[in-house]
């Protein structure tokens, strides 16, 4: 089987080379520390959010943070002692949700559109990554995360077509959306110019789209039967789940568009050892931005636990932890279906601290940047986009039928339970449900640990469903995705108005509340870089107009590294072992070209910078990532 080649990462397998210093005579050899960090801020995240100067490491844990003085007294003559020079150390970071499977290829092969603001820089960036892959005929060109509200006008395939007339190109939306060239239709069987070839949604669309459905059209000069008529015929751009499942995906075309191939993949892919490569080249990513352990929010029925298992047998996990993957996602399962699903799987709660099955995943609404998520109040500008009022779209509106569901998960298999509720009714439904489910377990088992959360959770606030107090009450955890406000700000602006966007995703409210908050950057919907997730918590700039949308509701650095850290920690069990710089807590620690982290509220800009700044990773004592030609 070919493997995709590794990227220019360093990964540490043997002793760096440091400063090295005299033992301290009276240290016994069983306490004298492997690695002594000293000279800096070490940053423990803990409960007063003490700064340190250095900090030991010792068989794969922490053995002291204090002063350098303290410190050096566990130095003994094989310690490996960093002098940190004034930099930075932190607790490893935590992506809290992150659909982690394709990162990898994602990454290495694929175009990032995050940063492209106009049609025109989209074109670009799939031209920059046919040059840079030497794509040849046929060969797709992937790119993810476009969002047409960012864009004066959304890119067309007729643009797309003038740099890939030989390539066909599959551009993924935030959420929910999909963008192709004319090759990609005609590999469909789709000419423009034949109406014999036209599917039925060619020129209006089919009835069962809903609100959240798009298929974008303009009029276009065709010739017909010898004939020059104007048509408004699709331009490529589809968004919304129904919109997007008319076209059809690399490997599912009829006839010449079978034999295409993904660029960066073996000539004859096994879709499942491109999975596990993709996760090998995912680890490797996220260790050189801090990131050293994530959770995945959604097993896709199993299908990712045994691409995940599979790369940690061929140890390729690279130190990169996975202390929970959710099972799921749920939707509509009937209960016969569901129960005979987690039954099937035996164990709750299997694996360990690198990698363990944890929690199921359910689906309560669609979301804000495809107009679906379940409102009490309708999506803004309803006359222009729907016509009607538009209060989104639950995906199980009978209270009844979800408690069910929910029952089987917690009551019969005792799986912790984790919701998709963007919408505020969304919210509500679920924390009414998870209240009466909570009551009844606490009743026999008063002291019980039940870690549930609302995934997104969006708009706890609203006058007609607020949750925030119930949430605080019961200890439900808002996950977050804190990104969304900077990398969609335009979209949640144009569906939700100015002053409910401002009071989305409440990050101040929520901690005032004494509800407890974790961020995950929810990739491959929006970027996986945790730091321009703290730009959102700390600046609540939208990327497109940089105006700042609910100025109260910032956080300060402090309170923004403990969502990536000791709160992520906490959602997974494991804040006594790790999330904090911590004596008897695992070496999970990250190392900073930064003078004090203060200086990232002080110069929020900073944090975009901060792929570049990341200097040496650890996890469970073992450097997993340095920046070259640093120590």
């Amino acid at each position: 089987m070919k493997a995709f080649p590794v990227p220019a990462f360093r990964l540490l397998l043997a002793a760096t080379p440091l400063i090295l210093s005299s033992c301290s005579p009276e240290t016994p050899p069983d306490a004298q520390a492997d690695w002594i960090l000293t000279g800096g801020q070490v940053v423990t995240v803990d409960e007063d959010f003490s700064i340190a100067e250095a900090v030991a490491v010792r068989k794969g844990r922490i053995a002291s943070v204090g002063s350098a003085r303290e410190v050096s007294a566990l130095q003994g003559p094989a310690t490996r002692v960093v002098d940190l020079q004034g930099r930075t150390v932190i607790p490893g970071l935590q992506d809290s949700h992150i659909h982690f499977l394709s990162l990898g290829h994602d990454v290495n092969y694929e175009a990032e559109l995050t940063f492209a603001m106009t049609a025109e820089e989209i074109v670009e960036e799939i031209l920059a990554l046919k040059d840079r892959l030497d794509a040849q005929p046929g060969d797709w060109l992937i790119g993810n995360r476009w969002d047409q509200y960012k864009y004066p006008e959304m890119v067309t395939r007729w643009q797309l077509d003038e740099v890939t007339p030989e390539n066909p190109v599959m551009l993924n939306r935030v959420y929910r959306g999909v963008a192709v060239n004319s090759l990609v239709f005609e590999m469909m069987g789709i000419r423009d110019n034949d109406p014999s070839t036209w599917p039925s949604w060619w020129l209006e669309d089919p009835p069962d789209l809903t609100f959240e459905d798009k298929i974008f059209r303009e009029p276009r000069m065709l010739t017909i039967d010898g004939q020059r008529r104007e048509l408004s015929i699709p331009t490529g751009a589809f968004v919304g789940s129904r919109a997007s499942r008319l076209v059809a995906r690399p490997g599912s075309f009829p006839g010449s568009g079978g034999g295409a191939r993904l660029v960066g993949s073996p000539d004859e892919p096994d879709p499942f050892e491109i999975d596990v490569q993709s996760v090998h080249l995912g680890a490797l990513e996220m260790l050189s931005l801090g990131v050293t352990s994530i959770v995945d929010p959604s097993s896709r029925f199993g299908h990712n636990m045994r691409v995940y298992q599979e790369a940690v047998n061929r140890d390729l996990m690279a130190g990169l932890r996975i202390p929970a993957v959710y099972e799921g996602t749920f939707f509509n399962e009937g209960l016969p279906e569901m129960r005979d699903h987690l039954d099937g799987i035996m164990v709750n709660n299997l694996g360990d601290s690198w990698l363990r099955w944890r929690g199921t995943k359910f689906y309560a609404d669609g979301g804000a940047g495809t107009r679906s998520a379940w409102l009490s109040e309708s999506f803004s500008n309803w006359e222009e986009f729907e016509g009607e009022l538009n209060r989104g779209i639950p995906v199980e509106a009978s209270n009844d039928a979800r408690e069910a569901q929910f029952r089987v998960a917690a009551l019969e298999f005792g799986w912790d339970l984790h919701t998709h509720t963007c919408g505020d009714m969304a919210m509500r439904q679920t924390v009414d449900l998870y209240m009466e489910i909570m009551n009844e377990i606490r009743a026999g088992s008063p002291e019980a640990d039940l870690r549930w959360s609302l995934i997104h959770a969006y708009l706890p606030m609203e006058p007609e469903t607020r949750v925030l107090e119930d949430m605080a009450a019961y200890g439900i955890i808002a996950s977050l995705n804190p990104v969304f406000h900077w990398q969609e700000g335009s979209a949640f602006l144009a569906n939700l108005g100015p002053e409910r966007f401002a009071r989305t995703k409440p990050f101040r409210s929520y901690i005032d509340a004494g509800v407890m908050i974790n961020s995950g950057s929810d990739y491959p919907v929006t970027s996986h870089d945790p730091w321009i997730g703290m730009y959102a918590l700390t600046t609540r700039k939208s990327q497109a107009d940089g105006e700042v949308y609910g100025p109260d509701e910032t956080i300060g650095i402090e309170d923004a590294l403990r969502t990536y850290t000791i709160n992520g920690a906490f959602l997974t069990y494991d804040e006594d072992d790790r999330g904090s710089l911590e004596a008897g807590k695992v070496a999970d620690l990250v190392v900073l070209e930064l003078e004090g982290i203060h200086r990232l509220e002080e110069d929020p800009e900073l944090l975009f910078e901060m792929k570049d700044r990341v200097l040496l990773t650890m996890s469970d004592g073992i450097v997993r990532y340095e920046k070259e030609g640093v120590f």
